[in-house]
């Protein structure tokens, strides 16, 4: 008997082998390819015109992908233009399962005791949204869950989520900081007894194996986790939650290139189940898809047990003195949370110490080597780093350009020149400083906030890891340091990303009974989005949105997808772009700019150029995409990269 068996590798086609005794489609297999054994999944059982002489499958696993689950793998390969392999392997979680340790020893089942507790009280808002939730339940339904911080989202969809365990099926919440988010896995052991599955980078390989194994024998398990948690072979999955779905991080940006919130309401539909974007600042997309009437709406229009929205005020940094970065009304402030014993919290999203090293003597720039961009003076490591590739050297004592002797300057603020400033004007506060630098692991931030919430720091001072569902309770002050930073990221989506930051940095202030105040510092006090911050007027910033993208025809109102040509040689890469520019086919509704280098033209050691593509909201970029890279031959040297609904234009 002959079937079709696709392999976890970059190929696009399954291929055909030999099986010696009766298989299933979706069934697990081991199989020779190349010059080794590899997993694979029969594809098909139909014969295939096949000539030559068959290989032979060598073993059989036990295991069957869902039906659900093969067709999540078709419809993410062609809707990305990623090879089916590609797709499979992240469903087989290779290399992480090592497959010859996972299929050596047996598959024994577990079984969780969930607790489900009567006490749980929600507020009629909850109870309502709660309640369209659970009637959902076996029908695919998207829901946009929406609520201002602290209304109470999670407790909604916890319910919902209750009720599918007891039915014996699976869940899955995704979240976009998987290792920080131990408050939410606290509130979740609380509710059930037990921890949910975890799946990120943290996890170690046997726990990896263990959970996928569960997943796929179909145990009524809750599973938490990072965007690849989506791939992973539920076989009764019943509930879908993607938490703070407006988060970038949802996005991939290298190798298989997907937006985990959009696939995920992909699974849902091909499993027939309901899905939950949660957040108190929804995408754009996700708000015109509620508009249209494809999403229904659940709000939260109040904050969990009557606290108080914060108050915000705008600092205009204008009439500051030159090369202040904290302003004197923000220094008040934070002296008086002091006297009071309450926390401030101080944000700013740029890392490391400095973002430019400069020589005053001859005006030199330290830039990476493999990128297009500056290095980042870290003072606390010693070092300039490259926040792309990862580079770093240590910080010279003389210029590497002029050679001049202590004639180095940091020029601008980061976290940590913060903190410096900060231990000087307070010497006698607990001031904590939170990274990706310093804090990466799990434990590492579960230690961290347990400090918080103790009242062991009296201010913190941090980047956006702090901005997302983070609860401490007498955290009363919030600063936005240069809040209009994101403003100047060049792209369509600047706007729309620096209101959901300083909106959920804000939304930590304030969250009990302790009123809450925030302060923006900016040098663009009457830009329409510091006002919409300051009024808490978020329907104000949804339409001037809306408005700019209807306007010029962008996303959701009309479609993109970038096509990025990389090379080690610039000229090579130069060329071929230019080349591939003469095979643009003619269409009266899709327009192709570019092409040109692209705004980071250098990226670990890749010379990099980019083509916009742009079409009307019906048309599928797909096909057009695929009849134009096919026409063209460009030397193996160059790398093409297709990227379906771009996030970042770099």
């Amino acid at each position: 008997m002959q079937v079709q068996v696709l392999v976890p590798t970059g190929v696009n086609v399954s291929f055909t082998y030999e099986a010696e005794k009766s298989v299933a489609v979706g069934e697990i297999v081991i199989v020779p390819f190349r010059s080794k054994s590899t997993l694979g999944v029969i594809w098909s059982d139909k014969s295939a015109d096949f000539k030559g002489t068959a290989k032979t499958i060598e073993a059989t696993t036990g295991f069957i992908l869902p039906e659900a689950m093969m067709k999540f793998v078709n419809w993410v390969s062609d809707y990305t233009m990623t090879q089916k392999g590609l797709i499979l392997r992240m469903v087989l979680a290779l290399p992480f399962l090592e497959f010859k340790k996972l299929f050596k020893k047996l598959y024994v089942p577990h079984t969780e005791i969930y607790e489900f507790p009567h006490n749980i009280q929600l507020s009629h808002s909850q109870e309502e949204a709660a309640r369209k939730l659970k009637g959902s339940l076996g029908e695919f339904q998207p829901f946009l869950l929406d609520g201002i911080t602290g209304s109470g989202k999670t407790e909604v969809y916890l319910s919902a989520l209750e009720d599918v365990l007891k039915k014996g099926g699976q869940a899955l919440v995704l979240l976009p900081e998987i290792s920080l988010t131990s408050q939410w896995l606290e509130r979740f052991e609380r509710r059930f007894g037990i921890k949910p599955l975890l799946w990120h980078s943290d996890i170690p390989m046997a726990q990896k194996r263990e959970t996928w194994q569960r997943l796929i024998k179909g145990e009524p398990v809750a599973v938490v986790g990072a965007r690849s948690a989506l791939f992973l072979p539920f076989a009764k999955l019943g509930f879908i939650v993607v938490d703070e779905e407006h988060d970038s991080s949802y996005k991939q940006e290298d190798q298989v290139l997907y937006n985990a919130r959009d696939m995920a309401v992909v699974r849902a539909q091909l499993s027939n189940i309901p899905i939950v974007l949660a957040s108190a600042t929804p995408s754009l997309e996700t708000v015109v898809n509620v508009q249209k009437g494809r999403y229904q709406f659940l709000h939260l229009a109040d904050r969990f047990a009557g606290a108080e929205l914060p108050n915000v005020s705008i600092v205009d940094m204008r009439l500051q003195s030159k090369g202040i970065w904290l302003a004197e009304p923000l220094l008040k402030a934070i002296e008086e949370r002091l006297f009071k014993n309450e926390q401030t919290l101080l944000f700013l999203n740029r890392r490391g110490y400095a973002p430019l090293t400069l020589c005053r003597a001859c005006g030199h720039r330290f830039m990476c080597p493999g990128c297009a961009a500056w290095l980042v003076q870290h003072k606390n490591m010693n070092q300039l780093c490259c926040h792309h590739c990862g580079f770093s050297k240590p910080l010279p004592n003389s210029c590497e350009q002029c050679e001049a002797v202590d004639t180095l300057v940091p020029c601008g603020p980061g976290v940590e020149r913060i903190y410096e400033e900060i231990l000087k004007k307070f010497p006698k506060a607990r001031v904590l400083m939170v990274t990706s630098d310093l804090i990466s692991t799990s434990k590492q931030a579960s230690q961290m906030i347990e400090k918080i919430e103790s009242g062991q720091i009296d201010i913190i001072i941090g980047t956006q890891m702090l901005a997302k569902g983070h609860h401490f309770p007498m955290l009363t002050l919030v600063g936005a340091l240069d809040a209009d930073l994101g403003l100047n990221g060049g792209d369509l989506r600047s706007g729309e990303r620096t209101y959901q930051l300083l909106h959920q940095v804000s939304g930590r202030a304030g969250r009990e009974e302790r009123g809450g105040e925030v302060m923006l510092q900016t040098y663009h006090p009457d830009h329409p989005i510091m006002q919409a911050l300051k009024d808490h007027d978020r329907e104000r910033f949804y339409v001037c949105e809306t408005e700019e993208r209807q306007l010029h025809e962008m996303p959701p109102f009309g479609r993109l997808a970038a096509v990025i040509l990389s090379g080690l040689n610039a000229d090579q890469v130069e060329t071929a772009a230019h080349k591939l520019a003469r095979f643009i086919p003619p269409h009266s509704q899709i327009t192709v700019l570019g092409p040109v280098p692209a705004p980071l033209a250098r990226l670990r050691g890749r010379y990099r150029w980019r083509f916009l593509v742009k079409a009307d909201r019906p048309i599928r970029l797909q096909p057009f995409l695929q009849n134009w890279l096919q026409k063209a031959t460009l030397p193996q040297t160059i790398r093409v990269a297709i990227d379906i609904d771009p996030q970042s234009f770099m």
